[in-house]
């Protein structure tokens, strides 16, 4: 039920040509981490095309590289011409993302046509259609954003292409929880995050009821171009006590111009996005967000392997007298677990 002050409460190896040519065996949705959003009350009252300016409304002292990029679609000109065009931009991509074009999918995409994964499911290429006017789509998701590893290079791939950033998450982790959930709720509640024009923007928590799962609070609207998501980020996976909260703001060029430099300097439109977001200064390192997802992650998926299989390794090694060597020789798979496979860090900067 929403409270009277607007807050809503939820409870709830081939070769190019042959990957163009093979399906995926496996489908990726393309939406944010976080499910659907229900519809909100209209927060912004924009009737034109705006730019979003570093800065605005407030904070001019932002670090730069106090956030980074967590998801990233744009649109560009681009018309399919056969394997040729796509192998030339296979190794355009590649360059200046560090992967190129995966599989083929056996569907189209939002408007588009045809589509192929990106990397290793980092994402999606879309082409193809009358309605799109010879444009096509790069869509990459958190995954792909997080082994991207000179944004420069991809900010000169889209100035190239004179691409059009239709939607850019902008993150920064409160790793200690110096800003806790339970703080920005009541923020929200005090009007803290009203930039004093227009209405106040619309909110939603979704309550785990100190479950352990963590909340979500989220402020603004989806359809309106700007959303501010507030997690713990920790709990979400999997540490009930970790302290982990994210920031993500969800950009959209609804109303409004993303510029490229979004890539470049995250940090001051994160911090620009309410009243309440200057405080973010801190610079961020990915590799720190990789390696504290690894480390959760790693310990979850031994709680639940010392829960199902425990029993069965001690049996090996104190009834059957293995040795701890065989034991792990009988029972280890090559590969990394899906839940740790993007979060293990593979070059540290």
């Amino acid at each position: 039920m929403p409270l009277s002050t607007g807050l809503e409460v939820n409870t709830v190896g081939l070769g190019l040509a042959a990957r163009i040519a093979a399906p995926a065996a496996t489908v990726r949705t393309n939406e944010a981490e976080i499910g659907a959003l229900p519809a909100a009350i209209a927060l912004e009252e924009a009737t034109t095309p705006r730019l979003v300016i570093r800065g605005e409304n407030h904070s001019t002292k932002a670090n730069p590289k106090a956030a980074f990029i967590d998801w990233l679609n744009f649109s560009f000109r681009f018309e399919l011409s056969g394997n040729g065009a796509l192998m030339e931009l296979d190794v355009a991509l590649r360059k200046a993302f560090g992967f190129g074009l995966g599989l083929r999918r056996n569907r189209g995409h939002l408007n588009y046509q045809q589509s192929w994964e990106l990397g290793r499911n980092y994402g999606i290429f879309a082409t193809g259609g009358d309605s799109v006017r010879g444009t096509s789509l790069v869509s990459l998701s958190g995954e792909g954003c997080s082994v991207v590893k000179d944004w420069q290079a991809v900010h000169d791939f889209l100035k190239l292409h004179k691409a059009r950033i239709t939607r850019a998450d902008l993150a920064h982790d409160d790793y200690e929880g110096r800003i806790s959930l339970p703080s920005a709720v009541e923020w929200y509640l005090a009007g803290d995050f009203h930039a004093g024009k227009g209405r106040p923007p619309s909110g939603e928590l979704i309550n785990d009821f100190d479950s352990g799962a963590g909340k979500t609070l989220y402020i603004g609207n989806r359809k309106n171009g700007k959303l501010l998501r507030i997690y713990e980020k920790g709990k979400q996976l999997g540490d009930a006590l970790s302290p982990w909260v994210r920031w993500e703001l969800e950009l959209h060029n609804r109303d409004r111009v993303i510029p490229l430099d979004v890539l470049l300097t995250p940090g001051p439109y994160l911090a620009a996005a309410y009243p309440c977001t200057e405080w973010i200064s801190t610079s961020q390192v990915r590799i720190e967000t990789a390696a504290r997802t690894s480390r959760i992650g790693l310990a979850v998926l031994l709680h639940y392997c010392r829960q199902s299989y425990g029993k069965l390794i001690w049996t090996l090694w104190k009834v059957c007298g293995h040795t701890p060597e065989e034991i792990v020789e009988m029972l280890a798979v090559e590969g990394l677990p899906k839940r740790i496979d993007h979060a293990i860090p593979t070059e540290v900067s």
